[in-house]
Parts: structure tokens; sequence; C-alpha cells
């Protein structure tokens, strides 16, 4: 009598129903679970290659700084950047390309026009 008790009671709708339900929830908990982990994977490799691009960033920096404590470094920002010159030395300055190239553009434009032409604007302006 026991076990037809036991067989009823599994048997019954109700005790079915509850028990799939169970089963659909756990199911679902375990799909999100899942679509957690995997966002959180692709969140951890974005974060990874974030710390790798700025530790080579990093590494740069330390090398230019390393670069920049070097004697001759500090000599050339001094005479090129600066300006400045050791005693008895004469510094010339080259132009910059762009500049030598509005001078070569203007000296064009004398040669298009020609040198009475010029001397007419110089006297008649």
């Amino acid at each position: 009598m026991n076990k037809e008790k036991i067989q009823n009671l599994f048997g019954h709708p109700l005790l079915i129903f509850i028990f799939t339900c169970l089963c659909l929830l756990g199911i679902f908990s375990l799909r999100e679970s899942s679509r957690k982990a995997l966002v959180s994977k692709e969140s951890i490799q974005k974060l990874e290659k974030n710390i790798e691009i700025m530790e080579n960033e990093f590494k740069e920096e330390e090398k230019k700084f390393a670069d920049s404590q070097d004697e001759l470094a500090t000599e050339k920002i001094m005479r090129n950047e600066l300006l400045q010159k050791k005693e008895g030395e004469i510094i010339l300055q080259i132009p910059e390309k762009e500049e030598l190239n509005e001078e070569i553009n203007n000296e064009m434009t004398l040669e298009k026009n020609g040198p009475l032409e010029e001397w007419k604007k110089l006297m008649f302006l």
C-alpha cells in the first residue's frame, strides 16, 4: 500500500507541473548565468587588451625619458629648440621648408612680371 501511494503521488499532475516549472526555472537560470559569464569574459579580454596597449605606451615613454636624460640629448634640445650656444660659437639658423617655399614663390612672381613692371608697381602705388 505504501508503494501505491508513492506511485500515485509521483503520478499526480500537480506534482508533475511543479517539478516541470522548477526544471524550467533552473534551465533559464543556467542560461542567464552562462550569458553573464560570456559578457564578463568579453569585458575581461577588452580590459586585458587595454592594459597591454597602456603597458606598451608606458614602455615607450620610459624609453623617451631615459633618452632625454642623456647629455647629448639635452645639448641637442638646448641648441636646436632653445637656440642656446657656447661661448665663441656662431649660430646659423636655416629657415624652415615652408618659409623657403614662400620666398621661392615670391621670386617666381618677380620673374614672371619682369623688373620694369615691378618698378611701375612700386612707383605708382
